[in-house]
This record gives C-alpha cells, structure tokens and sequence, in this order.
C-alpha cells in the first residue's frame, strides 16, 4: 500500500475547528461593518449628543465641566472628539468612529475566550458580541459609553489572563491601566478594576507557594495603572482651573443621582429592562446560562473558574449601578454573557469530537440552541440592520421622532444665527449645540438632573436661571416632552414659573418643530395630550439693544 500518509483525523478536525473560528470572526466583523456603515446617518440621540458637543468643545481647547456640566467621567469625551478629528464633527463621523471601537472590541473578545479556553470560545463570544452590542434592544447603534467601558474591559481582560501566565510586572501594570481606562469612560466601569485587583490576589493566596512581597508587587502594580488615568485627568483639568466643577459633578452629584431610585422601584425598572432588552434577546441568557453550569465540568478551564466568575460579578456590578438598567446599561454585560455562551458551544464541540456515550445527545442540543440564538438575532434586528431607512430606526429604538427632529432645530439656527450666537436650550437636547454648532449659554445641557428630588435640584435650577439671564441668548429652544424632562412627583418646579415670565418679556416665537411620540412599528402614537414640540425663540429686536 502506497501513498502519502494521511493526518490523525483528532488533528484534521482541530485544524478544520481553527479556521472555522477565524472564519467566524471574519463574518462577524464584515456583518456589523455593513450594519453600522449602513446605520451611520442614524440621528444622534441625547447621550451622544453629550459626548459629541463636549468633544466638541475639546476640539476647540475647552475643557470639560466649563460650559457643560454633567455626572460622567471625561474618558467618553475625549474619546468622542478623537473619532470627531479623525472622521468629522458629524452623525456619520460618530458613527464610523463608533464602528472602529465596536470592531476591536469583537477582536479582543475573539482572543479573551481563545486564552481563556480555544478558538471555539473566542468565535463564539465574538460574535455573540458583535449581534448583542448592534442590537437595537440594547440600543447598540447609538456611541454610548458603556462601549467605550467594554472595549477597556475586554482588553484588561485578556491581559490579566496573559499577566497571570508570563507573571511580568508590565503586564500587571498595564492590565490596570486598560481598567483603569474602562474606569475613566464611566464610573461603573470601576467594577472591572476591583475584580483585576481582587483576581490578582485570589491567584496569589491560592499559590501553594505563596509570597506575600510577589502578591503585594502584583496587586500594586495593577493598582497604580488603575488609579494612573484618573490622577492624570485630576491634574489636568486643576490646570484647566475646572477641578472643582469636576469633583462636584463626577461625586458629589453623581452620588445623589446613584441613590435617586427608591428599592421600591426596582421592580419597575427591571421590568421595563425585561421586556425591551431580555425578551428579544432572551435565547443568548438561556444558552449562557448552560454555559455557567456546564463550566464547572469543563476539564479545560481548571485554574480559570474563579476569573470567569470574578467577571460576572464585575459586569453585574457595572451594569447595575443605581438600579435603572437602561438598555444600553446591559453592554457591559455582554463581554461575561458571551464568553459563557462560547464555553457552553466549546464543551459541546469537544464532546462531539471526543465522547461516545449519551453526553452527546447533550452536545447536540447544546449546538441546536446556538443555531437557534444566531437564527432569533438576525430575525429580530435583521430589517434594521439592512433594511429600514436609519431614521426609521432611530424612531422604532425610542419611540420618537425627537432627535431626528432635533436635526431640524439644528439646521434653523444654523441658517438664522451667527456663529457666534449663544443658544440655550431649555430641556435635556445636548444634541442640538453639537449640530447647530453653537454653544450653550449655560453648563446645563441637560433639566432632567433639575426635577430630581434632591439637595441639588433647586439651587441647580437657580443656577441656570441665572446663567441664561446673565448670557442673554440670542436664540432659546424651549422642548415639549415628557422624556427630556423625566418629571419625579412633587418635584421643585421654580424654572417653569421663571420661564413663562422670561419668555413672554425677552422672546418671539420664530418656529415651531413637532414632534411624533410612538414606535412607528406598532402605530401607536401618544395622545394629543401628550403632544412634543420644540419652540424656537428668538430676542425681541427692542431688547437687543440693552
């Protein structure tokens, strides 16, 4: 018998599994490339708006918490007017920047689970990411931070799996300072700080050649590049002369807004969650949760139970800081979810490559319910993603035709009003100055944080009555709508007494914008009495003068 000798068919397969995964990731990557290419003209919604008008103003050599006050750490700012100079002060330029951002972040989840387990893992989190974080459930199209956390996060990640195997000290260092940039993005991405700092120390105790001076060198190291973004951030903006504003803003109000919502509302909020992002994606959390049981038995992982875990805890963390699980809250989730969805696929591949006994009738099961979950994906966010009109789909998400009314607004104050005008915009529509581009005449770029009932509430409503009054925009855009304001009941009310007043003596009404409220779905548009509107307003020509 002649002939070449044939590969070990075990190895053949192995082979064949690699470039299965690498085609996997390629798939991913092209389909949510064409998702969000296609996507990037979608309106910018309020938390953009945000992002993109502060960058904005950093582009300009303002520093953050000068003209634009808010709660949230600088990192998503500064990483919005990186995307701003490289792509352009525009939706789409956000939006193409958004996709640079969401495509390392599924690379990197590609090589967390091949490190943390195989291949399989790493295509499979891969592209579970990659569905999950475009998914309109999750409103994965628009640039939130919680992306920004999760490319930060799922970087860290990896590098303190490789930390833990080469035990350099630059590693250590440098998986603290991805978390510590995670961090920087948002406030809850601390909690991926404390699980690499807690990780470390785990590892070290369970070492049965402990060290206290090696546990102590490792565990400082990732703590000192955890703190090194923010302390670097302190000494800037102290030399921006805006510490002050940034300390207040970023923790002493951020405290008030953390424990705003009474537990008695928990309930509540987790069923809104539910039905707007579990429901649709609820065939990803049954097969990650096969996979959080079907890990202990995974041979495979030993040593790494405790890392995987540690993850969950941190994402749980992250995602439910102050109990308002808004949708996009949920991505810093997705990292966890989708690598045990790929050790529950893993297990099963192995043990149809490898097992003869009933456990494969387990195996098979396992791969109908991931073939089921990619199969649920693409019919539930299909037609978004490569169908309907982007402004369709930005009013399907919210329910509104807000932000892509906001672009109206935007476009009759550039058309109407120097460059130099001041605007002030009386609701919560950041988006407005960044299109308009024109800057706010008062750091209250948001009201919602004004009908809170807490300390802040009234003197904050003082202060940007006060700032308006003493600016004397040329131009005012008062918003009609319930969600730009998001009432608490018995709330302080000071601003719509002053407004009525102010208005009437200062301001014309030079247009009027109407909004549509309701999800263009399922045709069900708000009552008359819940009517949305924007009014622009412009300065009486006799008060000019004054």
């Amino acid at each position: 018998m002649s002939g070449k000798p044939t590969a070990n068919p075990s190895r053949r397969a192995e082979i064949l599994i690699q470039r299965a995964a690498w085609a996997v990731l390629a798939l991913t990557i092209l389909v949510v490339v064409i998702a969000r290419v296609r996507l990037r003209a979608m309106p910018l919604e309020r938390d953009e708006g945000e992002y993109a008008y502060a960058g904005q103003l950093m582009l300009e050599g303002v520093p953050p918490y000068k003209l634009a006050y808010n709660m949230k750490l600088p990192g998503t700012y500064a990483a919005y007017a990186v995307m701003m100079g490289v792509f352009g002060q525009s939706p789409a330029g956000i939006h193409l920047g958004l996709t640079v951002v969401n495509v390392a972040t599924i690379v990197l989840m590609f090589f967390l689970g091949r490190r943390l387990l195989d291949a399989v893992t790493g295509a499979v989190a891969a592209l579970g990411y990659g569905l999950l974080s475009t998914s309109p459930s999750l409103m994965g199209t628009a640039g939130h931070a919680t992306h920004f956390v999760a490319l930060f996060a799922v970087g860290g990640a990896w590098l303190l799996l490789r930390a833990s195997e080469t035990e350099r000290r630059r590693d250590f260092f440098l998986t603290g300072l991805l978390f510590g940039l995670a961090f920087l993005m948002k406030q809850p991405g601390l909690a991926f700080g404390v699980f690499a700092v807690a990780y470390v120390a785990w590892r070290n105790f369970a070492n049965k050649e402990f060290q206290l001076e090696r546990c102590l060198t490792q565990t400082g190291l990732v703590f000192a590049g955890l703190a090194l973004p923010y302390a670097l951030t302190c000494v800037w903006l102290w030399h921006a002369g805006v510490l002050k504003a940034f300390i207040f803003w970023t923790v002493g109000y951020a405290r008030q807004y953390v424990s705003a919502l009474p537990w008695s509302l928990l309930r509540t909020s987790l069923h809104v969650a539910g039905e707007f992002t579990l429901l649709p994606t609820v065939a990803f959390w049954i097969l990650a949760g096969v996979g959080a049981v079907l890990m202990w038995w995974e041979r495979r992982l030993a040593g790494r139970h405790f890392f995987l875990l540690g993850l969950v805890f941190a994402s749980i963390a992250a995602t439910a800081a102050g109990l308002y699980f808004r949708p996009h809250y949920f991505i810093t989730m997705l990292p966890a979810l989708t690598l045990l969805c790929g050790v529950a696929v893993s297990r099963s591949v192995d043990q149809l490559l490898r097992e003869k006994s009933v456990e494969l009738f387990s195996a098979l099961g396992v791969q109908v319910l991931f073939f089921v979950v990619i199969v649920v994906a693409f019919v539930e966010d299909g037609d978004d993603w490569f169908g309907r009109e982007p402004r369709k789909v930005g009013q399907a998400i919210y329910g509104t035709t807000l932000f892509s009314e906001s672009q109206t607004v935007a476009d009759y104050i550039r058309q109407n009003f120097p460059k130099d005008a001041r605007v002030a915009v009386i609701g919560s529509e950041p988006q407005i100055y960044f299109l308009a581009g024109r800057r706010s005449a008062t750091g209250y770029i948001y009201t919602y944080g004004l009908m809170g009932k807490h300390q802040f509430a009234r003197p904050m409503q003082d202060e940007m009555i006060r700032e308006i009054e003493s600016a004397r925009p040329e131009c005012v855009v008062y918003v009609e709508n319930r969600y730009s304001w998001a009432k608490s009941p018995g709330t302080d009310e000071r601003i719509f007494d002053w407004w009525k007043d102010y208005w009437a003596a200062h301001y014309d009404l030079a247009r009027t914008v109407t909004v549509t409220d309701g999800n263009p779905k399922e045709n069900d548009a708000l009552p008359e009495a819940a009517a949305s509107y924007f009014l622009i307003l412009k300065r009486k020509s006799d008060d000019r003068s004054k």
